[in-house]
């Protein structure tokens, strides 16, 4: 997030990490918030004063953030009470250990793959995610274009089912609105269909952080040699993003 001002989230006794039912912490889901943010900044305000985040997790904690400094945009209050949970939040460079990414074994393997490939230089920004974190990385895209998934992704009934639901909803402008609806939609999906529309929900996918120069050209190249890779992309609707997925 481009900003100036200091973030900080307020504080309460920690007293053991908070784990989803899957067994993910909570640092390691807010880590995945926090890269839909990094990733589509010119969607979220540059300047604050008072502005909340709520996040509702999967494994149903909530947790509350708080920014403040000047504003050059509207604030809302936050009506709805809130669990406010105990983690200072850092906002650093984009990058995940493989463990993170929660990947598949393919997957995996191919990640490890690369990183030992370029130990130095290779920074991982997204692997499995959730029915809740797909939507919340394709709501801000849809903001700026509602016609992005239509564009983006390979035609299937998924595609269609999602990009007819931002089309019959107009009023929808928002990440938020748009982040639920797109996740009512998948969550009436079976798996096979999760996995059909993306692979990062079924954890066969990973993205990089794109790399300049010389070394991001070997590393394109890497990509495009690596074992069981399914598909790969430097650019996905308009957006410079290196993205592989694999099959089991």
């Amino acid at each position: 997030m481009a900003s100036s001002s200091k973030s900080t989230a307020r504080k309460s006794t920690a007293r053991t990490p908070v784990r989803s039912a899957r067994g993910r912490t909570l640092a390691q889901e807010l880590s995945e918030v926090l890269d839909v943010v990094r990733l589509h900044a010119a969607s979220f305000p540059s300047r604050t004063e008072r502005t909340r985040i709520s996040l509702t997790l999967d494994s149903g904690s909530r947790l509350e953030l708080e920014f403040s400094g000047p504003s050059d945009v509207g604030y809302s209050p936050e009506t709805n009470e809130h669990v406010c949970l105990g983690y200072d939040v850092q906002l650093e460079a984009p990058g995940k250990s493989i463990n993170d990414l929660d990947l598949g074994a393919s997957a995996k393997a191919a990640a490890q793959n690369l990183l030992d490939q370029f130990p130095d230089h290779l920074k991982f920004t997204s692997g499995r995610r959730s029915i809740a974190s797909q939507a919340s990385a394709m709501a801000p895209n849809v903001v700026k274009n509602r016609k992005w998934i239509q564009q983006t992704y390979k035609d299937t009934p998924q595609r269609a089912g999602l990009q007819k639901w931002v089309d019959d909803h107009p009023a929808a402008t928002t990440v938020s609105a748009i982040a639920a609806g797109l996740e009512s939609v998948m969550n009436t999906w079976t798996q096979d269909q999760q996995r059909n529309f993306s692979r990062h929900i079924s954890g066969d996918a990973f993205d990089v952080q794109p790399v300049g120069g010389d070394t991001g050209k070997k590393i394109k190249e890497a990509i495009g040699k690596l074992p069981k890779l399914h598909w790969h992309t430097f650019e996905e609707g308009g957006l410079e993003i290196w993205h592989a997925q694999f099959n089991p």
